[in-house]
Parts: C-alpha cells; structure tokens; sequence
C-alpha cells in the first residue's frame, strides 16, 4: 500500500506532513484549559466532554464558539499544579472507562488532594 503522506514525481519527492486536528471550531479534535496562572493545557475535546459536564456546558452553552473561534476554557480558580493532575485524569479515564482489564489507581500527589478535589468538583469529573 502506498504511504500517502508523500507525494513524488520523476524528479523530486516531497514530504507531506500529517494533518492532526487543531483548536478551532465546534469540531475541533482539541481544546485549550488555561489555568489561573495562564498556563495553557491542550487535551483531546472528546477526553474532557465526556468526563466533565461543566467543561461540556461551557462550549455549548450560550455564546458558543464560531467556526473561527479557538476552542480556549479559562478556569480561573484552578491553578496550573492542579489542572495538570486534572488533564492527566482527563485521559486516564479515556483510557479506562469500559476497560476489561484491572484498572490501576490514579495516583495523587497528596499535597494537592485538597485543591484536586475542590476542582473535580467545580469540573464535575
């Protein structure tokens, strides 16, 4: 089978690179967490719809992203040492909702149990 990211002619080859998905739109494959010292997470979109309702209300509620639009949530009580531990569970639980095998603990740091949960709940994941 051809690779079909590579194009060629009689006298020159010419990579071409793979598309990901990016940040803008409704349709985006991802989206922006900024933590509340502006630090920027990027996550898969369909990673923190279905494990956050909040995260899912804010992109589709009202003042919806345009087309144009960057797919960017400002968490602005959630500091970038406690949204990292949320992106990780984020896929984490990607990884293991509907899994047939043991699924291991999800490991905290215990100094920010306290902080981790006021997010979860505010994220409700």
């Amino acid at each position: 089978m051809p690779d079909t990211n590579v194009s060629s002619s009689p006298t020159t080859a010419v990579n071409v690179p793979p598309v990901y998905g990016g940040l803008e739109g409704p349709e985006s494959m991802y989206l922006k967490l900024i933590s509340s010292d502006n630090h920027d997470f990027v996550v898969r979109r369909d990673f923190a719809i279905n494990a956050s309702p909040t995260i899912k209300n804010m992109l589709s509620g009202p003042g919806q992203y345009s087309d144009s639009q960057m797919n960017e949530i400002y968490l602005k009580d959630i500091p970038s040492h406690v949204l990292i531990h949320v992106c990780r569970y984020l896929s984490y639980r990607a990884k293991y909702t509907n899994s047939s095998i043991d699924i291991p603990e999800f490991p905290i740091d215990t100094q920010v149990v306290l902080e981790l949960l006021v997010a979860s709940d505010f994220l409700d994941c």
